[in-house]
């Protein structure tokens, strides 16, 4: 038996082809809610199903998407759908869409053709009897949302469909039969060619698959040879990276940047249950063993985390918040987008970047092997995380004393550190905590500034504080330290997984501009520990907050400098925007934990520049030095130039609070200076400029007003 598990995008046919549905989930299909196991060739044509119900597709109970209501607590459901083809040779392609809680395997003529991963492995077999393997998956019709799909090419459909009755048969269990709901909604459409008409139209949410094979965006493709991604363990993949020089990739050219075998697995808590997948990759070489490589200019590693935005619908909130690390002198993971393909189906734009780990490009502590267990070699380096416990590499740590939070061991990992490390690092946190809640905490030689590197904590509060992070200081928080001979203070950072920041966040008051989330923890104080807001009650530490911040708003928290990486960003995802969200039908859509629900990316990346620019204004007036507030202050305002797009007169406003020297110039997606509009004095008031374009070539360009320290600019296309 052949298993039908990988397709493929590359080789649609477009031309003269048009898209109908065979099967859907709201007509009447065959079904048996079991008490004992199957036939085994219940899947089949020759299966005699005469003694099974009959009654209108989706199956379940609970979430109101029935179409029939099956009794509270069912754990399967097996289902028929015949259908008839008269002439085969005319279809091209098959979609199978998949709306389920919570996990289905899908046949076809008795083939296997798709599967959830918490159905286990390609050609496992699921009793009618069992669970899905402990993780539920939410259905995503009755939300607003597009379902998964599965596509089959015309080279393996030409296998599988015949002339005459077909059979779509589909298994869907239930996590558990305590389970709040159940959904089994399935929709089978066609390819053809147009001149026939076999089957229904398509749903109104149908979308034509596009064929997505030029990216300006690396290309990494990885092929699993048929085996599921599951969450644990890793399994063996092979994995190609093509990114040319030019910028255009196409996915039949070359691997050039890596060509190798993997293992890959999923990684995340609540994400990975995402239609959209977050993974890990380790490197390795042909016989298995961690072989350190360079991807897409990255140092050398073999530890690689692809990132799925998702919740984050601007792509690049991590991004943003890592460069501005980066540049503060604080490590965080380096990251390069991509456009990501697994068994070559397009996943949409993920980010590739460096998983948090001891290293010389990465958190740079001396290395702790197993056998060090005294004197000076015993003392570092660590990394210890605040994270759930018990979940992903949160596995092993320790419990303070004091408050009870528990201290995830990072590295060395659980399953490598030994007895008298252990010992080491829980006595070594237990006397910071013992100074923390001394009476003189604050001392300069006795105090926390004794045992801690205060600046990397100061930098670290700031940035999450800038993002108004709602796991800040809770979840993906880490702190590290190394031997005692190099430096045996306590360090914060690096920063991890900011991607609810910025506003995007429906719960913890996050989504507000205003407040310290020191000074009000969304969660209660149950998951933060003590000692991070005594070091915010100190008034000496705040100065130091107030005097660093003051700083980095001359240059790098800049309002240049920030939305000038907004914009860059943009620019460089270009057309895989368009790709992913055609991928993933979320704009306009609620995804948890999602404040704010735009209809267009452009408005998601203007809610982010809005929320920056609003939070940067509070902060500014809690914390500036008065003595700087002037250099930031906003003394003008650049209205949304109109008409954009534009050919070939662009209407440019601003208002201005009082005289000033500024500049109104015009770049393009390079950054190269167009045409200066206006520089000098100007009076105070409102101000309009045209820019006309008869001999400037179509594109994305910036207009960008410029004062003292101060910089607004926008983005506008113009179109010829």
């Amino acid at each position: 038996m052949k298993f039908i598990f990988i397709f493929s995008f590359f080789n649609l046919i477009t031309a003269q082809t048009h898209w109908e549905t065979a099967v859907s989930a709201n007509q009447d299909w065959k079904y048996i809610i079991p008490t004992e196991q199957p036939s085994i060739n219940w899947n089949q044509i020759v299966f005699n199903d005469q003694n099974w119900g009959i009654a209108q597709g989706g199956f379940g109970y609970g979430d109101s998407d029935d179409g029939t209501i099956i009794p509270t607590g069912t754990l399967s459901i097996f289902l028929r759908k015949t259908f008839l083809i008269t002439e085969a040779i005319n279809l091209s392609n098959a979609l199978l869409h998949s709306d389920y809680d919570d996990g289905f395997i899908a046949y076809l003529n008795g083939i296997e053709i798709a599967r959830s991963q918490n159905m286990g492995e390609i050609g496992y077999f699921t009793n009618f009897d069992e669970g899905t393997n402990g993780a539920d998956h939410e259905a995503q019709l009755y939300q607003g949302l597009i379902p998964e799909y599965t596509l089959i090419d015309s080279s393996l459909l030409s296998e599988i469909i015949i002339d005459g009755e077909n059979l779509l048969a589909i298994q869907i269990n239930n996590i558990e039969e305590s389970s709040s709901d159940m959904s089994s909604n399935f929709y089978l459409s066609f390819e053809m060619k147009d001149e026939f008409t076999y089957f229904n139209s398509t749903p109104d949410w149908f979308i034509i698959p596009i064929s997505y094979n030029n990216s300006n965006l690396p290309m990494v493709v990885i092929n699993t040879n048929g085996q599921t991604i599951v969450d644990d363990p890793r399994i063996d993949a092979y994995m190609g990276i093509i990114n040319n020089s030019n910028g255009l990739n196409n996915v039949n050219d070359l691997f050039n940047d890596y060509e190798g075998n993997i293992t890959i697995e999923l990684r995340g808590n609540s994400s990975q249950y995402n239609p959209k997948k977050p993974y890990r990759i380790e490197t390795v070489d042909i016989e298995g063993e961690n072989d350190n490589v360079s991807l897409l200019g990255m140092p050398e590693e073999n530890d690689w985390v692809l990132y799925a935005p998702y919740q984050d619908k601007t792509l690049m909130r991590n991004v943003l918040a890592y460069q501005l690390s980066n540049e503060m002198g604080r490590y965080a993971s380096k990251t390069r987008f991509c456009e990501l393909y697994i068994n070559d189906d397009y996943k949409g734009v993920y980010v590739l970047m460096e998983k948090i780990k001891r290293d010389g490009s990465r958190i740079n502590i001396s290395k702790l092997e197993s056998d060090e267990i005294n004197g000076d070699d015993v003392t570092g380096g660590y990394i210890l995380k605040f994270d759930w416990y018990n979940t992903g590499d949160n596995n092993g740590g320790f419990q303070s004393q004091n408050d009870g939070m528990i201290y995830n061991y990072h590295y060395p990992k659980p399953s490598d550190i030994v007895p008298e490390q252990e010992e080491y690092i829980i006595s070594y946190i237990d006397d910071f905590e013992e100074i923390m809640l001394s009476d003189n905490y604050t001392d300069i030689e006795n105090g926390y500034p004794s045992i801690t590197d205060v600046e990397s904590f100061i930098d670290f509060i700031i940035l999450q504080e800038f993002s108004k992070n709602v796991d800040a200081y809770r979840l993906s928080t880490y702190i590290y330290k190394d031997k005692e001979s190099v430096n045996n203070k306590l360090f914060a950072g690096p920063i991890w997984d900011l991607n609810h920041g910025f506003g995007n966040c429906d719960y913890g008051e996050t989504w507000l501009t205003d407040g310290w989330l020191l000074d009000y923890n969304p969660e209660g104080g149950d998951q933060m520990t003590f000692w991070w807001e005594l070091l915010w009650a100190d008034p000496n530490f705040k100065d130091r907050v107030s005097d660093r911040y003051t700083s980095l708003r001359q240059n790098i928290l800049s309002d240049i400098n920030i939305f000038t990486k907004i914009d860059s960003i943009q620019g460089y995802l270009g057309q895989s925007i368009q790709r992913n969200f055609n991928r993933w039908q979320i704009l306009g859509s609620y995804v948890w934990p999602n404040f704010y629900v735009f209809d267009t990316y452009n408005e998601e990346v203007e809610y982010l520049k809005n929320w920056i620019q609003n939070r940067l204004i509070w902060m500014d007036n809690e914390i500036l030095l008065n003595s700087d507030k002037d250099l930031v202050s906003r003394t003008f305002k650049l209205e949304n130039p109109y008409p954009n797009p534009f050919n070939p007169e662009l209407n440019i406003n601003f208002s201005i609070k009082k005289n000033n020297n500024v500049k109104l110039e015009i770049f393009n997606l390079k950054g190269e200076l167009v045409t200066e509009l206006f520089k000098g004095f100007i009076d105070s008031g409102f101000h309009d400029f045209n820019w006309r374009t008869e001999n400037i070539p179509s594109g994305i360009y910036f207009v960008q007003l410029n004062g003292i320290n101060e910089s607004i600019s926008k983005k506008v296309v113009l179109l010829k």
